[in-house]
């Protein structure tokens, strides 16, 4: 199959996909506008592949009801953030209650594909199919159906859902589903080419070789210097070639085989083939020639394994006994040394050893990822988790070396997967319970600071009065009514000015005392300072009836702090009770799930070492075969020696 998209790469182009207008260039994509700022937070937890932050804050988010103009994104992150944990069950719940309703045809489509595809890798047949054929789905049966997705990731969905279909065994509905895309518009030339592969397996196994010839040739002799496009070309001739050896054609299956490179990973299979074909036309010397260049490969290799038996087999048909007794004494020397070893690494499993050494494989090279990253770098490497991890590196140990097949299946890594991030939760379940005496401390400093502070808002509660303060303020309000009305000028005046208006009015009293001078002196300056607070006396009310309005604010402003303060001096004790019950509850609560977490890393540590298992005592049992079939083998040309020497 065609290198897998990273999922999570994926479903960011979901969520920010929109279709572009007229003025965008092609290939562009329009920014997603958030406009919630708890959305946000999530989305750059995601952006720093800290998925499982992004998950919880997203939850939190939602329980809280603070995401409300992204929803359906969110909840299409939440079920692909529960897709890459595992939660098939919960996320296809998300994924189907949202795509039940009013949804956008790019963002069900494209939700629907990357269902289909993790149910795909999971080995889910019927849900992944169920998943990739609601693509383009619509409610009425008489509307054709038209699919939003991209002509490339629409072949995808047609190559995954007819690896489906073979997978089950199904394969004239594959030959059918695949014939559809083959000449279509807009195909890209690779997944073209995946079809045709695709469609020359479905034909074979269909029993339909010369149909499935034509597709397979295609796909190796097409021209290309793409590896991945290389190596669908050798598979595609190993299967041609393989296809027309079991159907007794020896003879066609040795141009197709000649195709594949002698340094691609198809290369063992194939000189095991070559060999075949070969000595299916009584040809045992060139027969041996691609044989020997196997027998100098590593043994871990089933073609290189079977090639033991292989070339002692043409030396006894070409009548070289001793050759033949040779190689076959060598094989099953060699068959038994790996058995032993096979038995080792079965034993090493059984202790643990496997997994432990996986582990701390991947956490060394999150350290050197670590290390070697530039500023700003998030590389999505072995520290990442959920769908974005994949083991790139296998442990140095003595297990790993007859593993490799099984290490990149779907099967394996899926589990691997799921073993390491219930590691990740259990550290992070560790985490919290040491930040549970932290809690305790920041407690202890919370009740303090309250005894501490308890006394000076008492007496600051005792000092004021918001009620006395509210009744001046009424008071101040009627007097400067009656200056309003009562014309007051003075009562506006300056301080300076009232002083002066005061001594003109004292000294009016002894006016019959005063010459006429004075007395005409003492009109002129009241007259003057009459006229000053005559002219200003409109600005000064505006100007005070302004302040009055400011201070109404900082009353009801001190009215509310002194229900708060009062408020807080009441529930700060009922508070610190309650948040001393929930951090005396969390302790519990993180052990039991600790326990699950033990006892479901545990069963998926004893799950993976099965598939380990299984896989090597399948190869022992190969191993011990082939190690009988030599022993015969040599004892048949014992036997025939014997009787040769006691014929007359």
């Amino acid at each position: 199959m065609k290198g897998a998209l990273l999922l999570s790469a994926a479903l960011i182009s979901l969520l920010t996909w929109i279709p572009a207008p007229a003025a965008t260039p092609a290939g562009t994509l329009a920014p997603t506008v958030i406009e919630d700022l708890y959305y946000g937070d999530v989305l750059f937890h995601y952006f720093q592949d800290d998925y499982f932050g992004a998950l919880t804050r997203l939850r939190a988010a939602q329980e809280k009801n603070r995401i409300v103009h992204h929803d359906e994104e969110a909840q299409l992150l939440l079920g692909g953030l529960y897709l890459s944990y595992g939660q098939h069950l919960e996320a296809g719940r998300i994924f189907e209650q949202l795509l039940a309703g009013n949804v956008a045809p790019a963002v069900r489509d494209r939700a629907w594909f990357y269902l289909g595809k993790v149910w795909f890798q999971r080995g889910y047949w019927e849900q992944a199919e169920r998943a990739l054929r609601e693509v383009g789905r619509t409610d009425s049966a008489d509307k054709q159906a038209v699919r939003a997705l991209s002509p490339a990731l629409e072949a995808e969905r047609r190559n995954l859902l007819a690896q489906v279909l073979i997978n089950q065994g199904r394969y004239e509905e594959a030959i059918a589903d695949l014939r559809q895309p083959l000449g279509e518009a807009g195909m890209p030339a690779d997944w073209n080419a995946f079809a045709r592969f695709n469609l020359g397996v479905a034909l074979v196994r269909a029993g339909r070789l010369p149909e499935a010839a034509e597709m397979l040739g295609a796909v190796g002799t097409m021209a290309t210097t793409n590896e991945e496009m290389l190596a669908l070309r050798d598979k595609a001739n190993l299967a041609l070639g393989y296809a027309y050896l079991q159907a007794e054609q020896a003879e066609q299956a040795l141009p197709v085989l000649q195709r594949v490179r002698l340094e691609g990973a198809e290369s063992n299979k194939a000189l095991l083939a070559f060999g075949w074909a070969e000595s299916a036309g009584k040809r045992y010397e060139e027969a041996l020639v691609p044989w020997m260049e196997l027998h100098e490969r590593s043994l871990l290799d089933a073609a290189v394994q079977e090639s033991y038996l292989a070339i002692p087999y043409a030396f006894a048909q070409l009548g070289a006994d001793a050759q033949a007794v040779q190689f076959y004494t060598a094989a099953v020397q060699s068959y038994g040394g790996e058995v032993l070893r096979i038995d080792e690494s079965i034993a090493a499993i059984r202790a643990g050893r496997m997994l432990e050494a996986i582990v701390t494989a991947d956490a060394d090279a999150a350290r050197a990822a670590a290390a070697a990253a530039e500023p700003g770098d998030s590389p999505h490497g072995p520290q990442a988790q959920g769908w974005f991890w994949q083991l790139e590196n296998l442990p140095d140990a003595p297990e790993s070396r007859y593993l490799y097949h099984l290490l990149a299946g779907h099967q394996f890594q899926e589990g691997l997967k799921n073993y390491r991030d219930l590691g990740f939760m259990r550290e992070n379940l560790d985490e919290w319970a040491r930040n549970l005496e932290v809690f305790d401390h920041m407690l202890d400093t919370r009740q303090l600071a309250y005894d501490q502070r308890l006394p000076r808002v008492e007496e600051v509660l005792a000092r004021e009065d918001p009620d006395g303060l509210a009744e001046r303020r009424v008071q101040l309000e009627s007097r400067l009514n009656a200056v309003d009305r009562g014309e007051d000028l003075v009562a506006l005046g300056t301080e300076q000015e009232q002083q002066m208006w005061n001594t003109i009015a004292g000294m009016e009293q002894y006016g019959d005392a005063l010459d006429e001078d004075t007395r005409e002196k003492l009109r002129l300056l009241k007259g003057v300072l009459y006229w000053q607070l005559n002219e200003s006396f409109k600005s000064r009310l505006w100007s005070t009836r302004r302040g009055m309005k400011e201070l109404d604010l900082a009353i009801q402003e001190m009215q509310q702090r002194w229900v708060r303060v009062q408020q807080a001096r009441a529930d700060s004790p009922q508070d610190n009770a309650a948040f001393a019950a929930r951090i005396a509850d969390l302790g519990p609560r993180i052990a039991a799930l600790d326990g699950r977490l033990q006892a479901a890393a545990r069963a998926q540590g004893e799950y993976l070492a099965a598939l380990a298992i299984d896989e090597l005592q399948r190869q022992k049992e190969r191993l011990a075969n082939y190690q009988l079939q030599a022993r015969y083998a040599l004892a048949t040309i014992y036997d025939r020696a014997a009787d040769a020497q006691d014929a007359p």
